[in-house]
């Protein structure tokens, strides 16, 4: 279930569906990809009520009119396209009938479920309204808030026997590389004041196998107490050397599949029972639209998407939790430029800077403490 205070909060802000405010003016350009809203609450506040469900292919939807209405936003929609665009003063989202991925801000996010239209009317699921859109819209409505982090782990993917991904002809292993973004981004983190926990500070599997390793880094973060984790990797498509950009992944939502299971031919992998780290699915949610954000701001990639995996290392943890593939070895460009120490120290500054938005952001929709009149001697009881 999603947090109960997120739940009373979206019902408590809901707008009536006749009071939506349809806005009809020119399409304006993309914002700069940012949350400069976050702490925005709805423009209008209606009397407390239910939001409509719609069972749709057995799943639970809402109404995106509804939606709109209730976090605030106006709306256009054109038909030729099947595309919806909503609008606040900073924000501009787009989303397509039919399909999964969606424009926050100009950055590309894939939902767990398609944009379903039926009767001239387009449908978002429950699950993504409540754990990947509104986090990323209205974080200020999540409830009860997480105050801002301490402990940061870092995990350098793969080490030992297990190179990860290679780029011979460079002579390129990932397992060298991720430690390598791992060191340099934890001086910055420290800087900061953030007391940084790394699972291996060296050349080594954490395990006699991969299953072993990865429940062992989990372990690790949890033991730490940590505020969040980012597991640092480097893709590849190899044989495919075209393919470029920066993904970042949470841990796949209950009841949706990853993003992989959406091919073609791959097999549903949907897990109708939430894992440990689902609890944080909102969070992880923001966590991660910072991170993608930064990075991708920062090393100016190609934007593969935010999208979600079943990672072992992941499933476990007891905190808000990313996975970062800030670009592709098997693509000889990037790979070029992550040979370098200066594209590394880039690449450790825009994961920075990402952890440093998602702080600052939690700081903005924390409630601050009310302040108490002093009590004047004149007024004081004897």
């Amino acid at each position: 279930m999603f947090p109960a205070g997120l739940r009373l909060a979206l019902v408590a802000t809901l707008v009536p569906a006749g009071l939506l405010a349809v806005d009809s003016a020119p399409r304006v350009a993309p914002t700069r990809p940012g949350l400069a809203a976050a702490n925005q609450g709805p423009a209008a506040v209606g009397k407390p009520s239910s939001l409509p469900v719609t069972r749709l292919m057995g799943l639970e939807y809402f109404v995106l009119r509804d939606v709109t209405a209730l976090l605030g936003f106006k709306s256009t929609w054109v038909e030729s396209t099947r595309r919806l665009t909503l609008l606040d003063a900073t924000n501009r989202i787009e989303l397509t009938g039919g399909s999964r991925e969606i424009s926050v801000n100009g950055l590309r996010v894939f939902l767990g479920n398609p944009i379903l239209q039926k009767g001239g009317a387009l449908f978002i699921s429950k699950t993504d309204l409540e754990r990947c859109l509104t986090p990323l819209l209205r974080p200020a409505l999540l409830g009860p808030l997480l105050g801002r982090p301490r402990i940061i782990v870092l995990d350098p993917g793969h080490g030992g026997q297990d190179n990860g991904m290679e780029n011979k002809p460079l002579k390129l292993k990932e397992k060298a590389l991720t430690l390598d973004v791992a060191q340099r981004l934890k001086k910055l983190l420290e800087a900061r004041g953030y007391q940084v926990v790394l699972t291996r500070t060296d050349d080594r599997q954490l395990g006699p196998d991969k299953q072993t390793d990865f429940l062992t880094r989990a372990d690790i973060t949890n033991r730490a107490k940590a505020d969040l984790l980012v597991s640092i990797h480097f893709n590849s498509l190899y044989p495919d050397t075209k393919t470029s950009g920066t993904e970042v992944y949470t841990f796949t939502r209950a009841g949706q599949r990853s993003d992989r299971a959406w091919g073609a031919i791959e097999k549903d992998d949907a897990e109708t029972t939430p894992s440990e780290v689902n609890r944080f699915d909102p969070w992880s949610a923001l966590l991660a639209h910072c991170m993608h954000r930064e990075v991708i701001g920062t090393l100016k990639t190609f934007d593969r998407g935010q999208k979600t995996m079943h990672s072992i290392v992941l499933r476990g943890l007891k905190c808000p939790a990313v996975l970062v593939e800030s670009v592709f070895l098997s693509n000889d460009s990037e790979a070029r430029r992550a040979a370098t120490p200066a594209y590394l120290q880039q690449i450790a500054e825009g994961l920075a800077s990402g952890i440093g938005a998602y702080a600052d952001l939690l700081d903005r929709i924390s409630p601050k403490p009310t302040a108490h009149p002093a009590v004047s001697p004149s007024n004081s009881k004897s």
